[in-house]
């Protein structure tokens, strides 16, 4: 549903010519336009049908924005490079403003299930059904562009902020599925507004955990995926001279990869040729990431 080849294709040539950083900021920008065109739209279809699903949704649009403004900015700040105060750079910062991005989009699951419960004991008639199903079906339309250029951007850059915004723009994408099934069956069932707003709220909530998953796993620097640890090896066994690896270390800072290794050459082996063996495995490892700080020593390989 967000990964058709031949639009994949498309978008590469569009964006063929940006970097990793580039390509971020212009997912969250497009986040940012359509989070605000989006709460002009569902506000006036709240206004006008009263809906509580639907000012339900213009709520998590408007934290949204909020919260893509947020990523531009530390987008920007995790680009900045070492400095003497911080040497391993500033890609830290995506993790941090993921931990606020989890909270934003709690809150905004918390306070989606409070009006629920709230509306629960007096339901209100919905009007004008067929002008907020429209609206919501052009919202519908917008956000789901908006979060196949994100996915794609992610596959791309593997940044934990593009993740998570994705991730609550696909929370929002279901909450207007939701919004849309509400409208069309409340003639039928006055609760039914108030339960689809229930349902978004917990998704929401769910949605807010993966974004925190996802920025624990950054900060405290799990390890790589196996798959893509089974692919580095792969690449520095390749290199002629390596008959060992003693160490592998992985991991991630926002959209940079950092890997240590320590491999094992013949013990009579030259410091010049050991030398040229690491620049050859640092060289190989290099072609996996587009962003990627490598060390790699070698040392005589065991008896």
């Amino acid at each position: 549903m967000f990964n058709v080849k031949f639009l994949n294709k498309i978008l590469d040539r569009w964006f063929s010519g940006y970097d990793h950083v580039e390509l971020a900021k212009k997912s969250v920008s497009l986040g940012v336009m359509t989070s605000v065109f989006l709460v002009i739209i569902k506000f006036i279809a709240w206004r006008v049908t009263g809906s509580i699903s639907l000012q339900a949704s213009m709520t998590d649009s408007l934290l949204d924005a909020l919260v893509s403004f947020l990523v531009y900015h530390a987008l920007k700040y995790s680009d900045i490079k070492f400095d003497d105060n911080h040497n391993f750079g500033h890609e830290k910062v995506e993790g941090v403003v993921s931990i606020f991005q989890c909270l934003i989009i709690f809150y905004s699951g918390i306070m989606i299930l409070h009006e629920s419960y709230e509306a629960w004991s007096d339901p209100q008639p919905i009007q004008n059904t067929m002008i907020g199903i429209i609206i919501m079906l052009v919202s519908t339309v917008a956000v789901y562009q908006l979060i196949y250029f994100q996915k794609y951007v992610a596959r791309k850059t593997s940044s934990v902020l593009v993740k998570g915004d994705s991730l609550h723009y696909l929370s929002d994408f279901c909450m207007n599925l939701a919004v849309i099934g509400s409208l069309l069956l409340s003639n039928f069932f006055a609760h039914v507004d108030i339960i689809f707003g229930s349902v978004v709220g917990i998704y929401v909530l769910y949605s807010a955990l993966q974004v925190l998953r996802n920025a624990l796993m950054d900060l405290m620097d799990e390890a790589l995926p196996k798959s893509i640890r089974n692919k580095i090896v792969k690449e520095i066994l390749a290199v002629s001279g390596v008959k060992e690896i003693k160490v592998l270390r992985t991991r991630s800072a926002g959209m940079k990869r950092h890997i240590e290794a320590i491999i094992g050459v013949d013990r009579d082996t030259s410091l010049e040729n050991a030398d040229d063996i690491t620049k050859n495995v640092e060289k190989n490892i290099s072609k996996l990431f587009a962003k990627v700080d490598i060390l790699v020593k070698a040392e005589p390989k065991e008896k």
